[in-house]
């Protein structure tokens, strides 16, 4: 549905609900990459060696919230959403997007091109 598709307020479609379109990867995404439950993987481009949370919940029990992470071998863990672990904001860009330089590091950002 359109109000379920969250867009910035300068969007052709979309709630417009949004001032920066930053969030945090989804359980789905890193799936799609490799990330597999309980199972390490360093061999695949979301592996940092550290550990971070996605968006997605796990589960609700009572007051108790759990979440999905990506825990520091690369495999996908859940557990409460007090513990410690880091968090790595994504975007979303529309397709026909390049990279022209840049390897994405802090003093070598990725540089992008609309085609």
């Amino acid at each position: 549905q359109s109000n379920d598709l969250y867009t910035t307020s300068s969007s052709n479609k979309g709630n417009k609900a949004l001032d920066y379109p930053i969030g945090l990867i989804t359980l789905d995404e890193v799936a799609y990459a490799g990330g597999v439950v309980g199972q390490s993987n360093n061999n695949y481009y979301l592996y940092t060696g550290s550990s971070y949370w996605t968006m997605s919940p796990r589960r609700f029990v009572g007051s108790d919230a759990f979440g999905w992470y990506v825990y520091s071998d690369g495999r996908l863990a859940g557990g409460y959403v007090f513990g410690s672990h880091g968090a790595r904001p994504v975007i979303n860009l529309v397709s026909g997007i390049k990279v022209t330089s840049g390897d994405g590091t802090i003093g070598n950002e990725y540089i992008i091109k609309v085609s």
